[in-house]
């Protein structure tokens, strides 16, 4: 089974694979930074689990659950 960024514990790196979105959100994505072979740092997670922080090189970013899935990362 594939790791996404949503699945990463807290405070944990990874760099990301591939982002598997579709579309705009895809776009979203990768103009956010989110390209592979960068490394992403799960910050914390919203109580409800939605939504997630990131951190990707100096900027945080809140990703949306589904987003977050989205996106396949290896440690």
């Amino acid at each position: 089974m594939k790791q996404t960024v949503y699945m990463l514990e807290q405070g944990k790196s990874a760099i990301i694979r591939e982002v598997n979105a579709t579309g705009a959100i895809r776009q979203r994505l990768l103009d956010m930074g989110m390209i592979p072979d960068m490394e992403v740092i799960k910050e914390r997670t919203a109580l409800g689990g939605d939504p997630v922080w990131v951190k990707v090189g100096s900027v945080q970013i809140a990703l949306r659950k589904n987003e977050a899935e989205s996106i396949v990362v290896e440690d």
